[in-house]
């Protein structure tokens, strides 16, 4: 039953189009790299730019347009075109039914966006895997909170993905970056604070400390999956939400 909730989730996912569009984005992050390399910089310029690449391009904007796009249409999808009355009319818990879609959000968020951060880090650091692999692991965590949230959204309002955009723009681009108090509720600042403590002289300096980012993602993650699980269970099965 897992296996077939994960593979139906996954084909719903990658549908031609959004599949290209996607791979098409972390092509661009490694051409930055790639051209970067052009001016033949010194070691220290070169850990310096694919530093600020990976950090303001491969986790504050890749990570999350990928993360957004993906994690609400895992269920989002299919509570718009109305099938999701046929997974629910299964004996299958709703818990069950949002950790799969998790999980597989997740894993294809970490497949489209850590290889091609791994990738640039080699391209722009000319061989050096350290910034790659930091913010690849950043990466992965941003991504598990990113799309427990954006999943959770998906099943509060129909507008998740225009809310989950204006997130990322306004919250974490503009008010996180004013107001040092906000921060602590920016995904990309616990993202970006486990790069830092990974990455090494190239990284980034992080506005948090590791610990108190990781404890406060885990917080959200869990927080948003409580409530993707309850407004599940509030679905009735014509598609409406009690």
């Amino acid at each position: 039953m897992i296996a077939t909730l994960a593979s139906v989730t996954l084909r719903g996912l990658l549908n031609r189009r959004r599949t290209l569009l996607l791979v098409l984005f972390g092509v661009l992050i490694v051409g930055v790299a790639a051209l970067s390399r052009l001016s033949e910089p010194t070691e220290g310029d070169a850990l310096e730019f694919t530093g600020r690449l990976l950090a303001d391009f491969g986790v504050a904007v890749l990570l999350p347009l990928v993360a957004v796009i993906i994690g609400t249409a895992a269920i989002g999808s299919e509570m718009e075109d109305g099938t999701i009355i046929y997974l629910l009319a299964k004996p299958i818990p709703r818990v069950l039914i949002v950790a799969v879609k998790l999980v597989v959000a997740w894993l294809l968020v970490v497949v489209l966006v850590a290889p091609a951060i791994v990738l640039a880090g080699l391209v722009g650091t000319g061989g050096s895997a350290e910034l790659g692999v930091a913010y690849a692991a950043a990466s992965v965590v941003g991504a598990l909170e990113y799309t427990a949230v954006f999943l959770a959204l998906s099943l509060v309002t129909s507008r998740a993905l225009v809310i989950g955009l204006a997130y990322v723009v306004i919250w974490e681009g503009v008010v996180a970056g004013l107001f040092e108090g906000t921060r602590i509720l920016s995904i990309r600042q616990h993202a970006l604070a486990v790069g830092d403590a990974l990455g090494g002289d190239g990284a980034v300096r992080a506005e948090l400390g590791v610990g108190s980012a990781l404890v406060v993602a885990a917080v959200v993650t869990v927080l948003a999956f409580a409530l993707a699980v309850r407004r599940l269970q509030r679905v009735e099965l014509r598609g409406d939400t009690a």
